[in-house]
C-alpha cells in the first residue's frame, strides 16, 4: 500500500486512515520513524519499560518467575494467532 500526503508549512504529516488502520494506530499513540538505506519507515512505537516503571504494584514474586511467566504467555498468544490463520 502506498498513499502519498504533504508536509505542512510546520513540518506535519497527516497518516491516511487507510495507513492507520494498517499499523492498528489511534489517537495519542505514538510512531517510530527510522531511517533505513536513505527511506523513513513508520512503525508504530510501544512504551519502553523505562516508560512504565512504577506503573504496576509490585509482582510479589522474583523477577525471573516473572520473566519466564511473560515468555510464556506470549508464546501461548503466538501459538494462538498462529493456528487462527
Amino acid at each position: 500500500m502506498t498513499r502519498v500526503t504533504t508536509i505542512t508549512s510546520k513540518g506535519q504529516v497527516t497518516v491516511p486512515k487507510e495507513v492507520r488502520d494498517a499499523l492498528g494506530l489511534r489517537p495519542h499513540d505514538k510512531v517510530r520513524i527510522p531511517v533505513e538505506n536513505g527511506h523513513a519507515v513508520l512503525r508504530k512505537a510501544y512504551p519502553s519499560l523505562r516508560d512504565i516503571v512504577g506503573s504496576l504494584p509490585p509482582l510479589g514474586m522474583p523477577i525471573e518467575e516473572a520473566i519466564a511467566q511473560a515468555k510464556e504467555e506470549r508464546a501461548e498468544r503466538l501459538m494462538a494467532r498462529m493456528r487462527r490463520s
